[in-house]
């Protein structure tokens, strides 16, 4: 189960800063200049308006200096010491932050297998202040009774988190749940039974908002409050399923098929990334493009695809498309490493 989230920190700069920061000479070109440190999982990076980066994983140090799942990097790479989050994210047993989300004033909402921050009780959730320390105006009692994935920000300051957990604050809410600003449950997003299959765990690792209020979850299920939404489903506001969006049978093989990534296109089309063979009965290798409807767009066509999992995906300005994952090939071309620029198509951008 963690394999979806073991992402390799060189691929994560390469997708989400190289190309936002624009600090390579050449698209692919490592930049040197950045400092890095061995690290044992990075989950999560957020870019600052000013730059700084945020990284959330599995990690106790950076560069020699303890840090505890979450750190902040001035933009050369090297630690941002006026960021301190003292003992951080802590749990008995492996303690890691999964997901990072930055507010619009700057604070910083992290989700992880946590049960306490610099020595607070905290389960699974917090907001930090934008100094790293604990806003304790954000309180989620006891939390989420397991780890939470994904954290999505309504415009209008509401929390959606995914993940495996069964309840929040002591009320059930099956692995999807919407939260106030200060962190209680906002209980007219009501999602039922939620997302259900039979045989194994139920995780949400992909959310995304679309700008109409509306909620797209991928993961690992195969219904949605008693309808069938095999990996993929897309929630009304108050948490119902939207029928609307119909994707058939969904993922196909490997089973259980999930996805892992979610990216929105100005066009309202959505970009998929994960663990899958096809999409509704189509051959697509864990990549694919739908219509907003839900239905396959069959004219981004990836070919054989990658040979492995797609752990995330960017969509740049020109419409070109990165990719990072566990992939070694792309289309029967080899040495991808785990890192490949698609053109708009599908087709693999050589240059």
């Amino acid at each position: 189960m963690k394999s979806l989230l073991t992402r390799n920190i060189f691929t994560l700069i390469s997708v989400f800063l190289l190309p936002l920061l624009g600090w390579a000479q050449r698209a692919g070109d490592l930049d040197n200049s950045f400092i890095t440190s061995s690290l044992n999982r990075v989950n999560s990076v957020v870019v600052q308006p000013n730059g700084k980066i945020l990284i959330g994983g599995r990690f106790s140090s950076y560069n020699g200096t303890a840090r505890n799942g979450i750190a902040r990097l001035n933009a050369d790479g090297s630690l941002d010491t006026t960021f301190n989050p003292g003992s951080g994210a802590n749990n008995p047993a492996n303690s890691e932050v999964f997901s990072v989300a930055l507010q619009p004033d700057s604070k910083i909402l992290i989700a992880g297998f946590f049960s306490s921050y610099n020595g607070s009780p905290r389960n699974g959730i917090a907001r930090l202040n934008i100094n790293g320390s604990l806003d304790t105006t954000f309180n989620p009692g006891t939390g989420a009774n397991n780890y939470p994935f994904s954290i999505a920000l309504q415009a209008d300051g509401k929390i959606i988190i995914g993940g495996q957990f069964t309840s929040y604050n002591g009320i059930s809410r099956n692995y999807i749940a919407r939260l106030f600003p200060n962190g209680s449950l906002d209980t007219t997003f009501n999602p039922g039974n939620g997302p259900a299959m039979s045989g194994f765990d139920i995780y949400l690792p992909a959310i995304a908002l679309q700008v109409d209020g509306k909620i797209l979850i991928g993961g690992r299920f195969t219904s949605y409050n008693g309808t069938g939404r095999n990996a993929i489903a897309r929630l009304n506001t108050n948490g119902s399923l939207d029928t609307t969006f119909n994707p058939g049978i969904g993922l196909g093989n490997p089973y259980p098929p999930y996805i892992s990534s979610f990216t929105i296109l100005p066009n309202g089309k959505i970009m998929i990334g994960g663990a899958f063979t096809s999409y509704n009965g189509t051959s697509r290798n864990y990549i694919a493009r739908i219509n907003a409807n839900g239905s396959l767009d069959t004219t981004f066509n990836a070919g054989t695809g990658p040979d492995n999992e797609i752990f995330a995906t960017l969509i740049q300005a020109d419409g070109k498309i990165l990719i990072g994952g566990r992939f070694q090939s792309y289309n029967n071309i080899s040495d991808r490493y785990g890192f490949a620029r698609l053109n708009t198509n599908g087709s693999l951008d050589t240059l």
